[in-house]
């Protein structure tokens, strides 16, 4: 059982990419003939397979693309089996949609209930539209009474410390805590503190952790944490909530430059509540096949898959 995949990335946040009719395809061999596959059982199994470093392909998640007439589908898998919104992967699948001859340089790509519009500018730099930024809590989502914003996102005790991290709690398309920090954390202290913001019980969906430092006026440096995945060198709705907190909390708006550890992307907007524009590059690196395990032999099993 062969599945074919590229291997694509942007500002270093990469991808496993795969086409809809091929999984389709791969689902219905694993289950007996005639019966129907349980396809949306089916992708959370197989991002948790391919997404595993070392033992597979390995990604921060799974693309899985699609075609609706002259429309591009998107479904982004995390590393965890659990579905995001994501807009590095929004570039990452206009690109690839164009090498494959299916759109040209404009396309719409339908992903998470919205309609994105995307732009190939050239030399692998991709404009998407996304947004607004959201603070309503049950769109977060957050457990709390009103919005999260520019206050008290996480308290707690690390290395028999009390602390306490002021922030905000938006959405993007996908949930982040956004913390501003006059220097981004070291090692120990980013990995223990953004576990435990992401798996807070006030987060029903867990949640993303940009840490974001101002270098300049308009521009940001941000390190992240992303839900489902752990430390990431690059997000797309993360760069943009940073941006969208940062217009808001400086009473600002235009063009904000966020360095991620992997690259910079370039956001703007009228207003930090207007629609957000985002340009980053992106590449697909190589195409492979993966042989996924036989019926009956589980997917989690990584031995059993092989990629070249």
């Amino acid at each position: 059982m062969r599945l074919t995949f590229w291997k694509v990335q942007s500002i270093g946040n990469d991808f496993v990419l795969v086409h809809l009719p091929d999984v389709e395809t791969a689902a219905r061999e694993r289950v007996p003939r005639g019966a129907i596959p349980d396809i949306e059982a089916f992708l959370p199994m197989l991002a948790k397979a391919l997404c595993q470093r070392r033992f597979c392909i390995g990604s921060d998640g799974l693309l899985v693309i699609g075609r609706d007439h002259d429309r591009l589908t998107l479904r982004m898998f995390n590393p965890d089996g659990t579905e995001d919104f994501c807009g590095n992967g929004l570039r990452c699948a206009a690109v690839h949609a164009h090498r494959q001859g299916w759109t040209g340089e404009a396309l719409e790509i339908e992903h998470g209930g919205l309609t994105v519009p995307a732009q190939l500018l050239g030399g692998g730099l991709v404009r998407t539209v996304i947004g607004p930024a959201d603070y309503t809590p049950s769109k977060v989502p957050i457990r709390a009474r009103g919005e999260v914003f520019n206050e008290a996102v996480w308290s707690g005790m690390i290395d028999g410390m009390a602390l306490n991290f002021f922030g905000s709690a938006l959405t993007t398309g996908s949930t982040h805590v956004v913390i501003p920090t006059i220097e981004l954390p070291d090692d120990h202290s980013f990995e223990a503190i953004s576990r435990r913001i992401e798996t807070d019980a006030r987060f029903p969906r867990q949640t993303s952790v940009i840490w974001c430092q101002e270098t300049a006026p308009m521009r940001l440096k941000v390190r992240i944490w992303e839900r489902g995945a752990g430390e990431t060198l690059g997000c797309g709705t993360g760069s943009a909530a940073a941006a969208a907190d940062y217009m808001r909390r400086r009473s600002a708006a235009g063009l904000i430059e966020v360095e991620n550890p992997g690259g910079t992307v370039r956001v703007s907007a009228p207003s930090w509540n207007g629609r957000l524009t985002v340009e980053g590059v992106a590449e697909e690196l190589y195409e492979g096949v993966v042989d996924l395990p036989s019926p009956g032999e589980s997917l989690a099993q990584p031995e059993a898959l092989v990629s070249r």
